[in-house]
């Protein structure tokens, strides 16, 4: 493995001016959100000069996986409804599909709405004040792959050329390039300045104990990656069940009684993911 790989890789997320994935519309979010008195009303009309972007971001706030009783009209509410971080989060998102969606991706896309659904069960399910976020954290979970394997054709051909499958995805990576999936899809997040709360579940959602401020949220996306592997929903490029932390488990706090709840709920709300396709 060439020692300077990961500086080489990290550099092309610093360097490059417009940053893979990336729409102007969220370059914009990205400045705006530092403003202490941004209005739902200026994020709204930023977003939807991009109509094709704010349909999808609409599709997706008023997906049934969100059960809001009374539809979301414009870019603006979604904001006052569901948070400026969701939305700006549900912006990368359908920026992301696109890019899946073209590259012939979507089973890893209908394994990150799995993710997403189930995140959002089970932050409900452990009383998290906006399980909206976990949502996004799980559709999310898996935007380094998105830059690996289809911004960055040279490094996801070696990769893929050199992948055993009877070992981790994550583990070719590392033995390539010092770096996985999740640390890019970490470095990406704190480009975007995303919060902790969406951050750390990308970048940790293989070891969630290394999540620092956002541990309950890591845990969930960390979890519902495993179940959702698990039942075979989609798949993320990899054929094997990833481990499960016991911390993780211990943290969202699931037994055996609302593991069964939050799994039926979930295999039921899997059936509209193709609608989303």
């Amino acid at each position: 493995m060439n020692p300077s790989a990961k500086v080489d890789l990290r550099r092309r997320i610093e360097q490059v001016g417009e940053l893979p994935t990336l729409p102007h519309v969220v370059q914009k979010l990205a400045s705006m959100i530092g403003r202490p008195n941004v209005s739902a009303e200026e994020i709204g009309i930023l977003i939807e000069k991009d109509q094709v972007l704010s349909a999808k971001v609409l599709r997706l706030a008023n997906s049934p996986f969100y059960g809001f009783p009374s539809r979301i009209a414009s870019v603006a509410h979604a904001v006052v409804v569901l948070g400026l971080n969701v939305v700006k989060g549900l912006t990368l998102c359908a920026t992301a599909f696109d890019m899946m969606r073209n590259a012939g991706m979507n089973e890893l896309w209908r394994h990150s709405l799995g993710v997403a659904i189930t995140s959002h069960i089970l932050g409900t399910q452990a009383g998290m004040k906006n399980p909206e976020e976990a949502f996004v954290g799980g559709l999310l979970h898996d935007i380094g792959k998105v830059v690996l394997y289809v911004k960055w054709t040279d490094v996801g051909q070696q990769i893929t050329a050199a992948r055993d499958t009877s070992h981790f995805l994550m583990e070719t990576e590392l033995a390539l390039f010092d770096v996985t999936h999740a640390d890019v899809g970490g470095w990406l997040a704190t480009a975007w300045h995303l919060p902790a709360s969406l951050r750390e579940p990308i970048l940790h959602h293989h070891t969630p104990s290394a999540a620092q401020d956002a541990k309950l949220q890591t845990a969930i996306v960390h979890v519902a990656d495993v179940l959702v592997k698990g039942l075979a929903c989609g798949n993320p490029g990899d054929d094997l069940v990833p481990p499960l932390s016991r911390q993780a488990w211990d943290l969202v706090g699931l037994d055996s009684h609302s593991l069964a709840g939050c799994l039926a709920q979930a295999t039921e709300e899997f059936q509209t993911i193709d609608d989303y396709l």
